[in-house]
């Protein structure tokens, strides 16, 4: 039988740290920002979606991984709607142009792929580090979701969440509740 530690003995401990907490600060502020801008545009949707998602996501163990990812985060995003939004005005002309299910579907499969390369070569060449392969998910997301007349909304308003929620994290991670300076180990 192998010795167990003290912490080991009490598996069924449930520990709600600081990253927790913040965590759910994040969800909780990033609604309340939401709402302020509902109450110029009241028919956004109730819950800001990526709002939580950013938020949650980019509390992250450290204050710099926060700034850092966030950094990166909100250039990924950038980049795929810098592409994405000329190639989705593109995709709908071309789409309405043709007329063939065939020649829209090789339309679609084409733009993904050299969306996707230049996104990716753009991603690596501004510094998206990890995040460079969200770059080309976010782009076939912006080309490929939404099929009705409002996907530019869509689009835009999927980038203000994102940068909202990277900002709350950033604010309570970096700002309000920053983790002590840790020493680098040798």
């Amino acid at each position: 039988m192998s010795e167990l530690t003290e912490h080991n003995q009490q598996p069924h401990r449930i520990h709600i740290g600081m990253r927790k907490v913040k965590s759910l600060l994040a969800i909780v502020i990033g609604f309340f920002i939401w709402q302020g801008i509902r109450l110029f545009f009241p028919d956004l949707e109730i819950h800001p979606v990526f709002i939580y998602i950013y938020g949650l996501l980019e509390i992250r163990d450290t204050s710099e991984k926060t700034k850092s990812l966030g950094i990166q985060r909100i250039k990924a995003t950038l980049i795929a709607m810098a592409i994405g939004l000329p190639m989705l005005m593109l995709r709908i002309y071309l789409h309405n142009s043709l007329g063939s299910v065939t020649l829209e579907t090789a339309l679609d499969v084409a733009m993904i792929l050299i969306g996707s390369l230049v996104t990716l070569v753009l991603g690596e060449k501004v510094g998206c580090g990890t995040m460079t392969g969200l770059v080309p998910v976010i782009y076939i997301i912006l080309l490929v979701y939404h099929a009705d007349d409002e996907r530019y909304v869509y689009a835009l308003l999927r980038a203000l969440q994102t940068v909202i929620g990277v900002f709350v994290a950033w604010m309570l991670n970096v700002v309000l509740f920053p983790y002590p300076n840790r020493k680098k180990e040798a």
